[in-house]
């Protein structure tokens, strides 16, 4: 940082304070230059070590560095291509207090003018490695020599010959060749990358119960296949994604390869216990107080099937749910499942106790995360002071989602999209026509360390015979903490002649919001939402803003917010309490 200050004050001619009698100043670099010439100066290094020391200057030492200097920043030059540098020194003053002033005219720059890469052994029929060879990069005819992307290169070798199974791959020819005169350079690198190995046998070494068929699954690569580290550590990450390991670790034994170059492959699980139990304890605006516990049974026998039972309790919203998971195909997230759900919620005008039976299909694409479900629905409901009503569907779905996130908890970059349809007829079980859609999208954009700018958009449609044979776990409302905040929970929505909520056949909000953490874990935010649910595609918004303080905690950010709703008829502020994770 000092020497960054001390830089700049130099850029712009204005004496710098000096440190501890010496005043040094280099002119006329670029930054990076200049910022490498000071590192490299032993008169800067002698002063702050002096000045460190509160030492005494000796003339005779600053002489001697003063005059070194010179061709330390003709060193510290040349990594970025200058190599005819020209070098004006001049020292000022006396004991106690110096100025020592280099003026650098750096001279024309030396360019790359050849490239020559071979590549010896089995490596020279491997693809990547011959695309290198073709195209050097960074490295660029007619441009700047820099050594760092001379460096860049032969990283990048190694790597390519390793990421394709050349384990025995070293450079056996590294030469930078510059013409000083003619300010040019040649570069010459050769490549022996000896064999081309393979993976060997796979030895899976589990303390648990699971059956070796099923986790084999999940290998990213097989015995036979080029080796590839990068397929090492996917096939762990899949192994822990499993979650029924604490703990897994591969054993690449390189020393053991065959006279054929198959490397063995040994994966050393440790396993979790078979349950876990979760409990959990808060509050919410929308839901007010509530409890929480959970359980799962990890691996119910040697195919990974699993259960999970919740239960959670609230004034609002209590549900108590059960799911069969039977894990297939090639990763964690694929599956087929059947839940069962009871839930019973009071909001705005409305009362639901509502079942629920569900079967889906579960499948990880390239991008997309898929779901293929039916669920099976017994509702009663009442919208306040109205008779009782039941409704029964059968409703087949599809949904799709995408997350891309650079932090599962706390992204800085990312962002996710929802999409479902689904719908039910009177010939199959369901007590009205209808089919729906719906359009989650969020997203977060980070503009600097602390400050993050969050968005949000929901948009529903519903085509439906009979509204009134729809129940309310069909129709939307809005308003609450993760919709329109200034209006309490799901009371946006289209009223009847008798001013009670019904809700709609369709639904738009939309939010943006600005965060930024003042200091460590805190922060403050600023935001305003719009949105509401409505018979008519069109929908009326509802506006919302306020202002609100941030935590991050392990778990995810909680969120205090004061807002103002903007119609004239509801209390001038409003409070909002929540927790968000991730997107």
């Amino acid at each position: 940082m000092q020497r960054r200050l001390l830089a700049l004050c130099c850029c712009i001619g204005i004496a710098t304070p000096a440190a501890a009698g010496i005043d040094v100043r280099v002119l006329g670099l670029g930054s990076d230059e200049r910022d490498n010439s000071y590192a490299r100066l032993s008169i800067l290094e002698y002063a702050r070590r002096n000045d460190a020391d509160n030492s005494e200057y000796d003339p005779a030492d600053v002489q001697r560095l003063f005059a070194q200097g010179e061709s330390e920043i003709k060193t510290a030059l040349q990594p970025f291509g200058w190599y005819n540098i020209t070098v004006k020194s001049e020292l000022r003053g006396k004991a106690p207090d110096w100025t020592a002033i280099y003026t650098v005219d750096a001279g024309p720059e030396t360019d790359v003018a050849a490239v020559n890469v071979e590549i010896l052994g089995a490596g020279a029929d491997y693809p990547p490695l011959q695309q290198l060879q073709q195209r050097p990069r960074p490295l660029r005819l007619g441009e700047r020599l820099k050594h760092e992307d001379y460096e860049t290169l032969k990283t990048r070798l190694l790597e390519t010959a390793y990421s394709g199974g050349l384990l025995d791959a070293k450079l056996t020819q590294r030469e930078l060749r510059v013409d000083v005169p003619n300010n040019s350079a040649e570069v010459v690198l050769t490549l022996d990358s000896g064999p081309r190995y393979r993976f060997g046998d796979v030895t899976i070494d589990q303390d648990g119960h699971l059956r070796e068929s099923f986790l084999r699954r999940y290998l990213t690569f097989q015995p036979g296949e080029y080796f590839d580290p990068a397929k090492v550590l996917s096939t762990q990450f899949a192994f822990g994604d499993l979650d029924y390991f604490q703990s897994v670790d591969l054993e690449t034994q390189r020393d053991k390869a065959d006279a054929d170059g198959r490397v063995p492959v040994v994966i050393h699980t440790r396993e979790k216990a078979p349950r876990s139990y979760k409990y959990g304890l808060g509050y919410g605006t929308d839901t007010g107080p509530r409890a929480s516990v959970g359980t799962e049974f990890r691996n119910l026998n040697s195919n990974g099937h699993k259960l999970r039972l919740d239960l959670r309790v609230s004034p609002v919203i209590s549900t108590a749910a059960a799911e069969y998971r039977i894990p297939f195909g090639h990763v964690a997230s694929d599956s087929i499942t059947f839940g069962t759900q009871a839930l019973k919620q009071d909001f705005s005008d409305v009362r639901e106790t509502l079942y629920r039976f569900d079967a889906s299909y579960n499948r990880q694409g390239k991008y997309w995360q898929r779901r293929i479900y039916l669920d099976y629905t017994v509702d009663d409901y009442t919208i306040k002071d109205s008779p009782a009503r039941n409704s029964t569907l059968l409703v087949p779905g599809v949904s799709i989602n995408r997350t891309q996130a650079d932090d599962p908890i706390f992204p800085k970059h990312g962002w996710y999209a929802f999409l479902d349809a689904h719908g039910g007829t009177t010939a199959l079980l369901s007590d009205t026509n209808f089919v729906q859609g719906l359009l989650k999208l969020r997203g977060t954009l980070g503009l600097g360390n602390r400050v993050f700018w969050v968005n949000r958009v929901d948009v529903g449609g519903t085509l439906v015979g009979s509204f009134d044979n729809l129940p309310p776990s069909q129709r939307f409302f809005a308003g609450g903490d993760d919709s329109v905040r200034g209006y309490s929970y799901q009371s946006l929505a289209p009223r009847d002649a008798n001013g009670r909520v019904t809700g709609g056949k369709y639904l738009t909000t939309a939010s943006t919001e600005l965060d930024w953490y003042v200091y460590k874990s805190y922060g403050v935010a600023i935001f305003a939402d719009s949105g509401g649910a409505d018979d008519t595609p069109i929908v009326r918004q509802h506006l919302g803003a306020g202002a609100g303080i941030r935590y991050r905690a392990p778990f995810g950010a909680f969120a205090l917010d004061l807002a103002h709703p903007f119609d004239g008829d509801q209390s001038p502020v409003r409070l909002h309490i929540g927790v968000r994770v991730g997107l």
